[in-house]
């Protein structure tokens, strides 16, 4: 059984060597897995760094996606892959050296599964603030304990998030995701979604991990946590629309009221007592985001991203 590894990435030169250097490292034979780097048509330094790195390893492949958005980035990495196994994965961790070893053993275990997560922790470059600890899920933390496991209801993120090719193809892949920094969809969740309706086995182990690297002084603070709840509210918002058939009927009018509704209500209470303001603020700008993705469809171009699966 052989893998290929898919890493989107855009204008990510600060990490994608440190990353891609743990790749290079892996304790699995070359001969048994390829590392299909996708470029979204970065701004930066990436390519020509991506370039030079793989350019004396017959293993590693650099990939041009002009077609913004990581989700055809992901796509354009599985439409190259040799493997049955595709295994996608964020540009911004150090993997362990026993990672594609340990998801294919998942795989070999039990035939039934169809997807294989890994776990996931926060790497920080310096002291983390104490507020952020219950909010770590949000940067990706995945740990569901000591020991492999099998479920159809395993939560995967794209940190690690592994899938038998046929599988990925028989349900359409990743929904619109990310176009640059902007978030249209639910990409990787969507994909989850999909695979928990068609109740395929899902494997986890806590042999193949991933350190998310993060930054105390951008991901470690309030605004970029707010952020990412924002996005959240996209992510959700993208799923009712989807429930829906992509149509502005009643349910999905209902739905935008509620979520304008919520933000006035978190904005008041922003400015009078309340006794976690903290918790007010990630409140209100997830249901911002809900109310967002509806007002961006007037955009063209996320118009188009949002309906074409």
């Amino acid at each position: 059984m052989k893998a290929s590894i898919i890493i989107p990435t855009y204008n990510r030169s600060d990490v994608i060597i440190r990353s891609l250097e743990t790749w290079a490292a892996q304790t699995l034979p070359a001969t048994e897995f390829e590392v299909i780097v996708v470029d979204n048509n970065s701004t930066d330094n990436s390519a020509q760094l991506i370039q030079d790195f793989v350019a004396d390893k017959p293993n590693f492949h650099y990939l041009l996606e002009k077609q913004k958005g990581s989700t055809n980035a992901r796509h354009a990495g599985a439409r190259m892959a040799k493997s049955d196994i595709l295994i996608f994965c964020d540009d911004d961790g150090l993997f362990n050296p026993e990672c594609i070893q340990e998801i294919l053993n998942v795989y070999t275990a039990n035939e039934k599964v169809d997807a294989v997560a890994g776990k996931i922790e926060i790497q920080w470059d310096a002291p983390d603030p104490d507020w952020i600890s219950p909010y770590l899920f949000m940067l990706g933390r995945l740990n569901y304990g000591s020991e492999v496991i099998y479920s159809k209801d395993i939560y995967l993120n794209g940190g690690i998030f592994s899938i038998r090719k046929a599988v990925f193809n028989e349900l359409g892949g990743f929904n619109p995701d990310l176009i640059g920094d902007y978030l249209v969809g639910d990409g990787d969740t969507g994909l989850v979604i999909k695979l928990h309706n068609a109740g395929k086995l899902i494997g986890w182990t806590p042999f193949a991990t991933m350190q998310h690297l993060q930054f105390v002084n951008k991901q470690g603070t309030e605004h970029d946590m707010g952020r990412r709840f924002f996005n959240t509210g996209i992510s959700n918002a993208y799923g009712v629309f989807r429930e829906n058939r992509f149509r502005m009927n009643s349910k999905v009018l209902k739905y935008i009221m509620m979520a304008i509704l919520f933000v006035f209500k978190k904005q008041i209470e922003l400015h009078t007592f309340t006794t976690d303001k903290r918790k007010t603020y990630f409140s209100m700008m997830q249901r911002r985001g809900e109310f967002q993705f509806f007002w961006n469809l007037r955009i063209k171009s996320i118009r188009n991203e949002v309906i074409k699966l």
